[in-house]
């Protein structure tokens, strides 16, 4: 192990002080996983001496459903993890007992990933909010940082608790995106109305988008989306997601996961047609710069991820390093997911060309979607920026919200600070990094945009249903 792990460590030395930063967290987190491994060896001892293991056994075989809920006490995350979604061994944790799923109705508990094994809960404190946009512009990012506590089910006491739970009897607004959109600062907006929970990207559905098209991939096989399996665990996934929280609301503001778009388009409309649905982008150049600009400072890159993904144990070790770089794009379209995987392009392509294909596949496939007429509209980020009180009043007569006098004061104060600020998005933080695009990198990203019918790199979009437009 020791010797695996020095491969990564003397790839650390860089000059790129984003990327540098990011495999120093890497490392930290190497050397987390390395005592965890210790303190779980231990664990299952311990868990078999005293018939824990016994227990989750019986319930991982859909026994025991009344007391199939674990719940784990956190004392410790690791905070130099590099990776999308949170799992089991990113915490260092301990029995106290086995409950009733129905626990996870509690309105302090956020439901934090889904697998196609198990569904993972978060426990926060009684003073911590991590539904509070203004504090944690992700949930992905709060979910760690306040977890007192874990509730783990398997997925099949999932999906019986949300086939209890039912539909959400509130408003539900999901938004669609395709990253660094002005989505985030939506989320700010709907968070800063008394009666609007809002939930900005969850990493539940992505989280288990992940799984499936990992195991997709491997065994060739044709779409996972459109698998019952999958939809099933999706549709329950969603009702937890939108339960009743500490905060009494007649709506919810779902902000998808940037990456995760591309299935809930498709899945959100049809198992919820009740939702109302909006898709928000800008123009391509600046959506691809912007993100590729974010993801150098945030996804580990080149080398580095190339020792881990090739590697038979730290494979192992880090499960989820590989969608971080290869598959966070989220494209389902089988030569992309092929052209990704070729050695000689895991070190070229990771910012610049999945920012593009992160794009035009949100794009091509939220046209999709209008085609087969379902209910979802666009909101364009440059029309939002030339006048937002008109574009918000359009907005909330679309979705059935009143616009009083009120909400338009609460919304001009969302929308004038940093949307993102304290992040790694943060302006401050990104007004130094640059991302230096080639004319051979702008003519591959024509290839893609053609490949999905959008316009060539620097022209404007104009996706159709766009509110206003």
């Amino acid at each position: 192990m020791v010797n695996q792990l020095t491969i990564i460590f003397r790839l650390i030395e860089v000059k790129d002080m984003a990327i540098r930063g990011i495999k120093l967290k890497f490392f930290k987190h190497c050397i987390y996983l390395v005592i965890y491994s210790l303190f779980r060896c231990c664990q299952l001892v311990f868990w078999w001496l005293t018939g824990v293991q016994s227990h989750l056994k019986s319930c991982r075989n859909g026994e025991n459903y009344e007391s199939s809920a674990q719940l784990l006490k956190v004392w410790f995350h690791s905070s130099g993890r590099i990776i999308n979604f949170s799992l089991r061994h990113h915490f260092m944790s301990t029995h106290v007992n086995f409950v009733h799923p129905n626990y996870a109705l509690q309105k302090h508990i956020t439901l934090m990933t889904v697998t196609d094994k198990e569904a993972i809960f978060s426990i926060q404190g009684e003073c911590d909010d991590v539904l509070n946009v203004r504090k944690w512009p992700f949930l992905n990012v709060g979910h760690p940082t306040t977890a007192k506590h874990l509730l783990i089910m398997p997925i099949s006491s999932m999906i019986k608790l949300g086939e209890e739970l039912g539909d959400p009897k509130a408003k539900v607004i999901w938004i669609y995106h395709t990253a660094r959109c002005g989505s985030t600062a939506m989320s700010q907006v709907f968070n800063s109305l008394p009666d609007v929970v809002s939930i900005s990207e969850p990493n539940c559905l992505f989280s288990l988008d992940m799984a499936f098209k990992e195991k997709y991939f491997e065994k060739k096989k044709g779409s996972w989306i459109t698998s019952d399996e999958y939809q099933q665990i999706y549709k329950n996934a969603v009702r937890l997601l939108v339960k009743p929280y500490k905060r009494d609301a007649n709506v919810f503001a779902v902000r998808s996961h940037g990456y995760a778009s591309k299935a809930d388009l498709h899945l959100i409309p049809k198992l919820f047609p009740q939702f109302v649905g909006i898709f928000m982008y800008r123009n391509v150049k600046e959506a691809a710069i912007s993100l590729t600009r974010v993801s150098q400072g945030i996804y580990l890159h080149g080398d580095c991820a190339l020792a881990v993904i090739k590697n038979p144990i730290l494979s192992l070790l880090f499960s989820n390093l590989r969608p971080s770089n290869l598959l966070y794009c989220s494209c389902s379209e089988p030569r992309h997911l092929e052209w990704l995987f070729k050695r000689e392009n895991i070190v070229k392509s990771c910012n610049f060309i999945n920012s593009v294909i992160q794009f035009a596949g949100a794009c091509f496939h939220y046209k999709e979607v209008v085609a087969k007429g379902l209910p979802v509209v666009a909101v364009k980020y440059e029309h939002l920026q030339e006048d937002k009180t008109r574009l918000f009043k359009i907005l909330f007569e679309h979705a059935g919200l009143e616009m009083t006098p009120e909400r338009e004061r609460l919304i001009d104060q969302a929308l004038s600070e940093d949307s993102q600020k304290g992040t790694d998005a943060d302006k401050k933080v990104m007004a130094g990094v640059k991302a230096d695009i080639t004319q051979k990198m702008v003519d591959e990203a024509n290839y893609f945009l053609r490949y999905y019918r959008l316009p060539n790199w620097g022209e404007d979009i104009l996706l159709p249903k766009t509110l206003g437009y």
